[in-house]
């Protein structure tokens, strides 16, 4: 999966980094798993790594729909998220600055990119010149599923209970 995400606890933050080419059905397969983690807080600060990323195939259209989903993350609830996003090459960089602006437009999500790794890293408040330092130096916790419940009757049938 070229997007894997993490959870310093600690800090509490959520780490991802994307790498190689990026479509949109996996961003939103990622955004699920991350809203089904046992670590998921909604509104919890966020730095995004995408100095890896070859390709990001996205486009405006797609970006609106992203930033509805993120910020329906509960609904009912305006959830502030504090996103840092790191986006060394320019193409990319610039894909960031438009979700920032969409961003920007919309109540909820809060986005900040930057093609400065030490800039970025200091915006998102962590102490570090570089992402390494900051791997080496921080515990995370690893992307757990919650466990799903099935239902109640299947669960019978084969002699479990009603969580997996």
């Amino acid at each position: 999966m070229p997007i894997k995400f993490s959870t310093c606890l600690e800090r509490n933050f959520l780490f991802a980094q994307w790498s190689g080419v990026v479509t949109f059905e996996q961003i939103l397969e990622v955004f699920d798993a991350y809203r089904n983690d046992v670590h998921y807080v909604p509104g919890r600060a966020e730095f995004v790594d995408l100095s890896e990323v070859d390709d990001l195939d996205v486009n405006f259209r797609l970006m609106q729909s992203l930033l509805r989903e993120v910020n329906n993350q509960a609904p009912g609830v305006q959830v502030k998220t504090h996103t840092v996003i790191y986006a060394p090459n320019d193409v990319i960089f610039g894909l960031a600055r438009m979700y920032e602006t969409l961003a920007e437009l919309a109540e909820g999500i809060e986005v900040y990119a930057f093609t400065d790794e030490s800039e970025a890293l200091a915006h998102a408040g962590l102490p570090y010149d570089t992402i390494a330092e900051m791997q080496a130096s921080e515990r995370f916790a690893p992307a757990t599923p919650r466990e799903r419940a099935i239902p109640a009757e299947q669960a019978q049938q084969h002699g479990m209970s009603a969580r997996r």
